[in-house]
């Protein structure tokens, strides 16, 4: 078979290496840009085979998915916290100075010194005999292996001075990538980029480095968004290769960069059929209220979608909050979202923490009487949370401190591992919530009828017909009341010897988590088989967000906004002043469409009351998808 010739964006980067040149390729949505970055890297492996190539790209699945198609001993692909790490942890000293110029430096809040040290500085002196380990946690107190600890958070920051400081840092570098490539740049954080185009330049050492991505798709705040003040060579990629022709069409309208796709040429392009491109469909859709969707899908418009089919069909809405509401695990939810004791406590620690207010002996009403948390007491007033206020006001704040926390980060913090294709817990989960992913995947395995598995995993050993029958009992009861609670649950599978006793879990719930087990353990359990139902998509329900990379034949998207940041009513011209509201809607919105393969549904709640802004937000709808396809709720068949 022929080899496939080359494209021409990939042709052009070539002749960028060539010349020495670092460079940019920018595509829009659906451009197959990892495409081209992968033909790049096997171009480079052929003519090349000698050089070392290194690809930086942002999860594990990205990392799986780059390694299974890329074949060369010198290539390596990796996500930039640990290519970085792999480079820097050699040189503790090094490490050790720079984090004690941070922990002393005021402008960086996340380095805090050692929990011991009464002075405002700290000498590199406290440090001395130490390792610095990069861990799930910050500690900066040394535990019995005499190790201290940075997280995710802080050692990018902790490179990025090291290089600049350090030329052997950069030689070191360019020795291990000879070519370095940055999938998805536009998320790349600044410091990354510190190190990839300024520091770097210290070592005479010759090294390329290329960007791939869309500075349009920069939907998180803390990327880089993109690079124009470096003045890179770059190359536009145009071609479309993923939507239809109106969806196209409409994303260029929200392109405010020059960059204008095109539908693809490539007769085998997915978004081809018998050489043609596929036309598709655009409807924007208004109505009075987010509680009219159940209506809105009644619609002879969705009669051939299938919402079942969640790798087909999506619906993108804002929030999390939203989904949970709907997917029905709402409680949870708010539990680690909007609880309002922790609301009050939160308030309480950041004020200590700002204004160094003397806690000593002092109960937490005195504390929110002195900070001044009349509106949020108000608000437990009237709430279900007053009981346990009135429990806990007169506690001393030292004891409430340290029980009373619960990381927001911790419900969602379950995702797929690209690498070993099973789905894993992240530092952030908590002890109780990975309590309970142990117990959910015996009873996955239970319902697979991977019964061997099952029985390896729990040790439980079957003599006799009884023992079978009365596991079987066991698991039905844990699996077939949606009204058990979580306590209950996690107590009937240790009584049933499905889950053994663990330290861990009995140490958190007895210090860090007392607050959280007492709150959790009376919620349905099926609300945490819900969510995590929802974390692994098996639900036709996922955040605007959470779908970037990602295709689907039928999008629905919903067009309704409790969160400040971003405001959907900016897209028509109303709305939100602030640019970087506009900015981070507009990025958002194009992401969303661009995720339809086929047909698109666009769905706006508006306010009825509010005649002259709706008629604004209609007109430029109409400019935007087309008179004919903007259509009232009430007109639909």
């Amino acid at each position: 078979m022929a080899q496939k010739e080359l494209e021409p964006e990939v042709q052009e980067a070539l002749s960028y290496i060539e010349s020495g040149q670092n460079f940019i390729l920018e595509g829009g949505a659906g451009s197959g840009k990892t495409y081209s970055l992968i033909s790049l890297i096997n171009e480079l492996s052929l003519k090349y085979p000698e050089k070392s190539i290194v690809c930086i790209t942002y999860t594990n699945n990205a990392v799986a998915e780059i390694k299974s198609r890329i074949n060369n001993e010198n290539f390596l692909v990796s996500t930039i916290h640990e290519f970085i790490w792999n480079i820097i942890k050699k040189y503790q000293n090094e490490i050790k100075v720079t984090l004690v110029n941070l922990i002393n430096d005021e402008n960086y809040k996340i380095f805090t010194k050692p929990r011991e040290i009464e002075e405002e500085s700290i000498a590199i002196d406290i440090f001395k005999d130490i390792y610095v380990e990069y861990d799930e946690y910050y500690s900066m107190t040394p535990n019995n292996e005499k190790k201290i600890k940075i997280s995710h958070n802080h050692v990018l920051i902790i490179a990025e001075k090291m290089f600049e400081k350090y030329k052997k840092l950069s030689d070191i570098f360019k020795d291990i990538a000879n070519f370095i490539f940055i999938d998805e740049y536009q998320d790349t954080d600044p410091g990354v980029i510190k190190i990839l185009l300024e520091h770097i330049k210290n070592s005479d050492k010759k090294n390329i480095v290329g960007f791939f991505g869309d500075s349009m798709q920069a939907i998180y705040d803390d990327g880089i968004g993109d690079l124009e003040k470096y003045h890179l060579r770059k190359i536009i990629k145009k071609q479309n290769r993923r939507n239809p022709k109106i969806v196209i069409e409409v994303a260029n309208k929200f392109r405010d960069d020059g960059l204008k796709q095109i539908p693809s040429t490539d007769y085998d392009a997915p978004n081809m059929e018998n050489g043609d491109i596929i036309k598709g469909s655009v409807k924007f859709i208004y109505g009075e209220s987010l509680d009219d969707i159940k209506l809105l899908k009644s619609k002879e418009i969705f009669s051939e979608w299938d919402f079942s089919e969640i790798g087909k069909t999506k619906e993108l809405r804002l929030t999390h909050n939203y989904n949970a509401d709907m997917i029905g695990f709402k409680e949870l939810y708010n539990l680690y979202n909007n609880d309002l004791i922790i609301k009050l406590i939160n308030k309480i620690r950041i004020e200590i923490a700002g204004k160094n207010i003397l806690t000593s002996e002092k109960t937490l009403e005195e504390l929110t009487v002195e900070i001044n948390c009349k509106k949020l007491l108000e608000e437990i007033k009237v709430s279900n949370d007053y009981t346990i206020y009135q429990e806990i006001r007169s506690l001393l704040w030292e004891e409430i401190k340290n029980k009373y926390k619960i990381n927001k980060e911790s419900l969602l913090g379950y995702k797929l591992n690209g690498l070993n294709k099973r789905y894993e817990a992240s530092s952030n989960r908590d002890k109780i919530l990975q309590r309970l992913d142990t117990l959910n995947e015996l009873l996955e395995l239970y319902e697979g009828k991977q019964y061997n598995e099952f029985l390896k995993q729990t040790h439980y050993i079957i003599k006799n017909k009884n023992e079978k029958i009365k596991l079987e009992k066991a698991v039905n009861f844990l699996l077939e009341n949606d009204n058990n609670t979580i306590g209950e649950i996690l107590e009937t599978a240790e009584k049933e010897g499905l889950l053994k006793e663990d330290d861990l879990f009995n140490n958190f719930i007895q210090k860090k988590g007392t607050y959280l087990w007492k709150k959790i353990k009376e919620i349905p359990f099926i609300q945490y088989r819900n969510s995590i139902k929802y974390l692994k998509e098996f639900f036709p329900i996922a955040t605007q967000h959470s779908v970037k990379g990602s295709e689907y034949d039928n999008v629905l998207i919903i067009l309704a906004s409790n969160w400040n940041k971003y405001d959907f009513k900016t897209l028509f011209g109303k709305g939100s002043t602030n640019e970087a509201v506009k900015r981070r809607t507009k990025k958002l919105f194009y992401v969303s469409i661009t995720r339809a393969k086929r047909n698109l549904v666009i769905y706006m709640p508006l306010d009825e009351n509010n005649e002259r802004d709706k008629n604004a937000i209609l007109e430029k709808a109409k400019e935007y998808f087309g008179v004919n396809n903007v259509f009232a709720l009430e007109e639909l068949k």
